[in-house]
């Protein structure tokens, strides 16, 4: 009899848990359902994860650290970088609504920290940096602050009332939308 894979149970429960999460938040995220969803027992998911906390983490952490390395950044051309999460974030709604959600629970300081804390952040900061000593970029703003208004941006539409949100637009409407962005982002940037 062969051993149970472990890599695929656990990927079955961040799977179940990013979709739970993203519909619920931590607060209203329920662990039986995602272990009914995952198909793993309870107890399973205790033993990899520890919390329902721990699992919410573990879900944020591996999104974030899979769209940190492989999203290219230049801060000479954010405008491309914010269009590029744009569509990361269409192609991830429970991934965005997660992160809202972490907003909204009092996770934004670990947010922060973790986005703070990758590899990639020097190298990205670094980049505004030297966009802004060439003149591309406008020096006014900190690094810091271009990548939350950014962000801002980015999110607009899923956070903004009586906006309607991606979910089941037209190609020709997210088309429109990812030139917002860009034109936006653009301005921003604008010295």
């Amino acid at each position: 009899m062969a051993a149970p894979d472990v890599s695929a149970t656990k990927q079955r429960i961040l799977d179940a848990a990013s979709a739970e999460f993203g519909t619920y938040g931590l607060a209203g995220a329920r662990i039986d359902r995602i272990a009914s969803e995952a198909k793993a027992s309870k107890e399973r998911l205790y033993a990899y994860f520890g919390d329902k906390v721990a699992l919410f983490h573990a879900v944020l952490d591996a999104n974030f650290a899979e769209a940190m390395e492989n999203l290219s950044f230049d801060g000479a051309d954010m405008p491309e970088h914010a269009v590029a999460l744009f569509d990361d974030m269409l192609a991830k709604p429970d991934i965005q609504r997660m992160m809202i959600w972490g907003q909204l629970q009092g996770e934004s300081t670990r947010m922060r920290e973790l986005a703070e804390s990758h590899p990639s952040w020097e190298r990205r900061t670094g980049s505004i940096r030297r966009a802004q000593s060439d003149g591309i970029v406008d020096a006014r703003w900190e690094p810091r602050e271009l990548i939350t208004m950014m962000f801002g941006i980015v999110f607009g539409w899923v956070v903004a009332p009586g906006a309607d949100c991606n979910d089941g637009l037209d190609e020709d409407a997210l088309a429109h939308r990812r030139d917002v962005v860009h034109e936006a982002v653009r301005r921003l940037c604008a010295p």
